[in-house]
């Protein structure tokens, strides 16, 4: 317990230096290295195409969301001291010279969620981070929504809200600078758990989950098409793109997240030109694309739609086992549970097998905490009552020959089964099994974990459901600060190895860990895993189907794979790390250009 309460004395010194440090070699991932101009001219900023976001929803009142649609206009200098002053200066919206009293502009300053990595100033209005509004009450609070009388015809869905030019680069808005309204929500359509679709121009704007997890996929969004490049430092990679966001509803036991193939068709029925899954499941699933939401996802590529997915942070965390056994072979695998995860009781545990041998007669016996052991069993389904817990077992061999035994570990007093579970195998057949553990707290980060360490590994930790015969699987890098991580190195969570059919599991990597984007609550953040890394991918065949909307699945994967950067990290590729490297928007997009 010492070492430990000095360990994070230590963390406390030395971080904010250690973070500093690297600050001067920051980089701004989905800020484009060249600009691109379409067959008509125009930029390429994803306009015309809509991505489809599998996610746990969106922040749809955050300025980030609005295109600048709405004018121009000049500012009038109230107290004529040639820089903007809240809540005295105004916006000229009649043009008549004159700061009526509905054009007083307040300003949105947006939270330093990144540990001091990005500068902001506080208390003072910073054009390439911060927004403007008319505070048309004078409370010097942006006022929206439908609580506030606001209704789905108003720009910005509440006091409209302005970006500023910034002429000089001071990073201020002086006198004779303009304001660029913004209007119009980036958000084509959202179908929230229950099922209702809201849509932009009817309903929209009563909306009122948000986003349930973090603000995970408002961070997604604004990597997507967040902002206005030009005007704001942190912005989208396709920022004119729109988005449909099908919400995920989590459930107690696998899998998990439900409704998952109602998720997959709305975003079909939307006319969606990309489908980005922001969820990885790995409890009680088979991994080898025989699931229908692995064939719909199949079949919507085989169609032309571009399929996009992060692989999930599985890797390093102990949820994975690895066995060759012979014939005649009998081995034991341990797990640890303990009674409280993320703050809640570890009722249940969920553990699944994997084997392709699937005629192979695979016996399974469980020791419980209490040293109770279950009768053998290998096939059929059951629910076996052994000393105070309650272990479900059920086998099933999927339409492409993966055998699969489901387990689920409860006690009888809905108490927590913490403590060490032994799960003894014997084989009749050579064979190779895949071993996954989950509990209820559906986390990442291991909490009820393998401790069988020789058979503990990272090969084969690509999850649900980027192991869909058709999806473009990524994985994630280092970039910015990366504590545990070596800037430009593979993040030790990023997924790697070969899928249970055989197939290589990872296509291609981004930048995953300490990037930028947006966050709940009017702010600035980092987000990194996997789902950072997808949306690289995701704004990069945004801008490729702009330029030529005919490209398919296929098409913009071939490209994309075949310009990948590979360097010293890579090594040759492809492998089944980094699949064919890391992604190189740019030149993937050149290559359009110069080949199409």
């Amino acid at each position: 317990m010492f070492k430990n309460i000095i360990k994070l004395v230590l963390i406390f010194l030395f971080l904010p230096g250690m973070i500093l440090s690297q600050i001067r070699n920051m980089e701004f991932t989905t800020q484009l290295k060249e600009s691109f101009t379409g067959k008509d001219g125009n930029p390429l900023t994803g306009k015309g195409v809509t991505i489809g976001d599998v996610d746990s929803g969106i922040d749809i009142f955050n300025p980030m969301f609005f295109y600048p649609d709405g004018g121009e206009f000049s500012i009038i200098d109230v107290d004529n001291n040639g820089v903007f002053t809240p809540g005295k200066d105004a916006v000229d919206l009649n043009n008549n010279g004159k700061a009526d009293k509905n054009e007083i502009l307040g300003y949105i300053e947006m939270s330093n969620g990144t540990y001091t990595l990005l500068r902001m100033d506080p208390k003072e209005y910073n054009s390439d981070m911060d927004f403007l509004f008319l505070d048309l009450n004078g409370n010097g609070v942006r006022d929206y929504g439908t609580e506030n009388g606001f209704t789905e015809n108003d720009p910005t869905y509440g006091e409209q809200i302005f970006i500023s030019e910034d002429k000089n680069k001071n990073n201020l808005l002086d006198k004779d600078e303009k304001v660029i309204a913004l209007k119009t929500s980036k958000v084509k359509a959202i179908r929230e758990k229950d099922g209702t679709i809201r849509r932009r121009g009817i309903d929209l704007i009563e909306y009122a989950e948000r986003d349930s997890v973090f603000g995970h996929g408002t961070s997604v969004a604004g990597m997507l098409l967040g902002g206005t490049p030009g005007y704001q430092k942190i912005h989208g990679i396709a920022p004119d793109a729109e988005i449909v966001v099908a919400i995920v509803e989590y459930d107690y036991t696998p899998r998990f997240a439900k409704h998952f193939p109602d998720l997959v068709r709305f975003i079909k029925d939307e006319n969606a030109d990309i489908l980005l899954f922001e969820d990885g499941e790995w409890g009680w699933e088979s991994l080898d694309g025989s699931t229908e939401e692995e064939m719909l996802v199949s079949e919507y590529a085989r169609e032309g739609m571009t399929i996009i997915g992060g692989a999930g942070n599985l890797a390093g965390n102990k949820m994975h086992i690895k066995d060759t056994l012979s014939s005649g072979e009998e081995n034991t695998y341990s797990i640890k549970a303990p009674s409280t995860v993320e703050g809640k009781k570890n009722n249940g545990v969920f553990v699944s097998f994997l084997w392709k041998n699937s005629q192979s007669d695979i016996t399974f016996e469980i020791e419980t905490p209490d040293k109770k052991t279950t009768v053998p069993f290998n096939s059929g389904s059951e629910f076996l009552k052994t000393g105070d817990y309650n272990i479900f077992y059920s086998k099933e061999v999927t339409s492409k020959e993966t055998a699969k035994m489901i387990l689920g570990f409860s006690k009888s007093d809905s108490g927590a089964v913490n403590g060490e579970w032994k799960i003894k195998i014997k084989t009749d057949n050579d064979v190779v099994i895949d071993g996954f553990v989950v509990d209820v707290s559906q986390s990442w980060i291991g909490s009820t974990h393998w401790t069988s360490t020789e058979y503990i590994t990272d090969e084969s930790t690509i999850t649900f459901p980027c192991t869909a015969d058709s999806i473009i699987s990524v994985g994630a890098y280092a970039v910015n600060y990366g504590w545990n991580e070596k800037v430009g190195e593979l993040a030790s969570y990023s997924p790697r190895g070969y899928l249970v059919t055989g197939r290589r599991g990872i296509d291609i990597t981004a930048p995953g860990h300490s990037t930028f984007s947006t966050g709940l609550g009017n702010s600035y953040v980092i987000f990194s895993g996997t789902s950072a890394a997808a949306p690289h991918v995701t704004g990069a065949a945004a801008l490729m189907l702009q330029y030529d909307p005919s490209l398919t699945h296929s098409q913009i994967k071939e490209i994309l794979l075949k310009t990948a950067t590979k360097d010293s990290f890579t090594g040759d590729v492809p492998n089944s790390d980094w699949g064919y490297g890391k992604l190189n928007i740019e030149k993937a997009v050149n290559y359009l250009i110069n080949n199409n």
